[in-house]
């Protein structure tokens, strides 16, 4: 391992072991969750914080603080790694979650499903299926984890407005989109030689947004220009 992957992964210790570090608001870590629903929740609440548009965060009477972004970090740092391949990237993401300690492997899949949460949009459907031209269940949710690998700056902007994306996102054969997804719970495997041990439950029901149907290609293609003159 390189000295700065060393020190990504130091640093997503210091948060996830929750030793004297500090959370995404400032504060003192707590000890470790109890249990992983626990480990998922306190880690959907930091990323919430983490991941905000402008990268900082509030504390008490709303004053800015940077936010720490341990997450980010070792997704940057393992996609400049495997020189912006996906799936050399997620091995390599395995590997250095594989080294933590499966309590925090679990809530490092905790931070995960939040973002997941986030993406899970008509508006970011919608662009997976331009860029397709078509795009079932399974291809949104690699289509998701592949946004989240793609790093911070991405991610944001696929929330914001995922047509921005065009200069960036490839195709999924071609970005290896399959490849992106249960990064977390196959290092578990791996770390502990047995299954994950919570559900990681794909989302289903209707996304967030307006709808759009499979029939609205022309009006779809208006919607995301950018994407549509790249990709159709």
């Amino acid at each position: 391992m390189t000295r700065s992957a060393a020190a990504v992964l130091a640093a997503a210790l210091a948060l996830l072991v929750g030793c004297g570090g500090t959370d995404a608001t400032g504060g003192s870590s707590g000890p470790s969750p109890a249990s992983p629903q626990q480990a998922s929740g306190r880690q959907a609440a930091l990323t919430d914080t983490a991941v905000s548009s402008n990268g900082t965060s509030t504390s008490g009477g709303g004053q800015q603080q940077p936010a720490t972004d341990p997450f980010w970090g070792l997704i940057a740092e393992t996609r400049g790694a495997a020189g912006k391949d996906t799936g050399a990237q997620s091995e390599l993401l395995r590997d250095r979650l594989s080294k933590l300690s499966p309590s925090k492997i679990i809530e490092f899949e905790g931070w995960w499903q939040t973002l997941d949460r986030r993406l899970y949009t008509w508006d970011v459907w919608g662009a997976a299926y331009i860029i397709e031209d078509g795009c079932s269940d399974d291809c949104f949710r690699d289509f998701r984890a592949y946004v989240i690998l793609l790093g911070k700056d991405a991610f944001n902007r696929a929330v914001k407005n995922p047509d921005s994306l065009a200069g960036e996102v490839s195709d999924s054969e071609t970005g290896d989109w399959e490849g992106a997804d249960n990064v977390a719970p196959d290092a578990y495997s791996t770390a502990t030689d047995t299954d994950f041990p919570t559900d990681t439950p794909d989302l289903s029901g209707n996304p967030r947004g307006t709808r759009w149907s499979d029939g609205q290609l022309q009006a779809l293609m208006r919607r995301y220009p950018q994407l549509a003159s790249r990709f159709r």
